[in-house]
Parts: C-alpha cells; sequence; structure tokens
C-alpha cells in the first residue's frame, strides 16, 4: 500500500509519501478528512478557528492533499461528500434523539453540523447538499425538517442558515425547480 510514508511535522519537516495504487491514496485521504471532521466537532465552540497541529483544519486538509499528490478538485470533492454525509447523518442522528426525548443530544448533533458547516460551508447549491435534502425528504417529514432548522437556528444562530436550509431542502433551487414551500429560511 504505502511504498514510504514519513511524517514529523507537516509544517515544518515536509512530508513525503508514495502510494502504490490511487485508491490507496484516495483511502488515506478520506481517513484523514475523517479525522479532521471528527477533531472539529468535538473541540469547535461554534467557531470557524480550528487547529491540528498548529494549522487550521482547512489549511491541514488541503496542505495533506498536495502532499499525497492529490488532484485540488478531486480532493475538494472529497471534502465536499464526507462534510454531506456527516450533515446527513447528524440530521437523521438529532431526529432520533428528539424523539426519544433527549432533547439537549440532539442539540449537540445540530452544533456539529454548524461547526462543520462553519469550517467546511458547502458551495451554494452543491449537489452534495441537494443530495442530503433528497435523502432527507424521503426520512423527514416537512414540519419535521422545519423543527430541526428552528432548532438548529436557536442552537447556533444563523452562520450556517443557507447551507442548512438546502441540506433540509427548505428552499428553492437556483432554477426555481423545486417549490415545496416559501423561502422563509434563506
Amino acid at each position: 500500500m504505502l511504498d514510504s510514508l514519513y511524517i514529523l511535522d507537516g509544517r515544518v519537516s515536509g512530508v513525503k509519501v508514495s502510494f502504490d495504487t490511487e485508491n490507496a491514496r484516495d483511502t488515506l485521504y478520506r481517513v484523514a478528512i475523517d479525522f479532521v471532521l471528527n477533531h472539529c466537532e468535538s473541540t469547535a465552540n461554534q467557531s470557524a478557528f480550528v487547529l491540528i497541529g498548529g494549522e487550521e483544519a482547512q489549511n491541514f486538509i488541503a496542505g495533506l492533499a498536495d502532499n499525497v499528490g492529490l488532484d485540488n478538485t478531486r480532493a475538494a470533492r472529497m471534502v465536499s461528500a464526507a462534510v454531506a454525509a456527516r450533515t446527513r447523518s447528524r440530521f437523521l442522528q438529532a431526529w432520533a434523539l428528539e424523539m426519544q426525548g433527549n432533547h439537549s443530544e440532539a442539540a449537540v448533533e445540530l452544533f456539529k453540523i454548524c461547526v462543520i458547516h462553519q469550517i467546511f460551508p458547502p458551495e451554494e447549491f452543491s449537489p452534495e447538499m441537494e443530495m442530503v435534502a433528497r435523502g432527507l425528504e424521503k426520512h423527514l417529514k416537512v414540519d419535521q425538517r422545519e423543527f430541526l432548522m428552528n432548532t438548529l437556528l436557536r442552537v447556533c444562530g444563523d452562520q450556517s442558515r443557507r447551507s442548512v436550509a438546502e441540506a433540509l431542502g427548505l428552499m428553492y433551487s437556483k432554477d426555481n425547480i423545486i417549490h415545496q414551500q416559501e423561502n422563509k429560511y434563506t
């Protein structure tokens, strides 16, 4: 899998990595993204400024992509996909916790969404957030998604309003194809 991997301190000494296959490189990068997202969720306090080894999370993950020879477009797509997957799973978990009466735990799950969207903001009308919305529409009714949106806004404020409304399918698409309801969340 790895021919060589020398990681002492990515900022000071540099990193030298070579892989037998692109799949091995991509797998390492996906694991790193997961680590970064976990770290951001566990250490952030509603700030888009999270450090990993003395570097901002965005710079760390971008630098790693460069160090392992991953194309910027492919790396960005992988980060976007990971953020979308986290967003979907956190919303579903928050709703499950709400249904169990664990309101404070549900709020923690919603806060994690805010943190991730602040640090790695999804592009407006991204295909990833559209997929999240379509998936959530299958599991949650409009009023349930509105409840999650309103709860999230109470927990986090307005910082991630647009991306979260998109993820919940509570806004119009840029081409006005989606006509679920008024655009009251953006």
